[in-house]
């Protein structure tokens, strides 16, 4: 076994720690969704996204689903989620734009933001 050098062990440590905080934030975004909508972990994280982006292209979606690891993943795939996550929101007046060529746009986004106690996480 190959000893860490402290400097190797440190940067591991604040990695490990960023991991963690990341965690729990989601997990307390995820918890601020209605439990109705059963949305997937993909799907959640892809609205989370909507709420906290002005516009959520294409790639950004890609990255969002399936990290850096896409294996050749047509974007179709991101057009599948939106339509899904649309399906389940829809009797909560939820309106996802289409943006032409770009990718898309949740619509009242703040609203939605206050109204599920996201607004910290929104980039006015």
């Amino acid at each position: 076994m190959t000893e860490l050098s402290k400097q190797e062990l440190v940067v591991k440590v604040a990695a490990l720690t960023a991991t963690i905080e990341d965690m729990r934030r989601s997990m307390v975004l995820a918890a601020s969704l209605p439990t109705g909508w059963r949305l997937t972990p993909k799907e959640r994280d892809l609205f989370l996204a909507l709420i906290s982006n002005e516009t959520v292209t294409k790639p950004m979606a890609m990255v969002i689903l399936y990290g850096a690891d896409q294996d050749g993943r047509e974007t179709h795939s991101v057009d599948v989620f939106i339509s899904r996550i649309r399906r389940k929101t829809e009797d909560h007046s939820v309106t996802i734009e289409t943006i032409s060529r770009t990718g898309y746009r949740l619509v009242d986004r703040l609203v939605w933001a206050k109204t599920l106690k996201l607004d910290t996480c929104v980039a006015h």
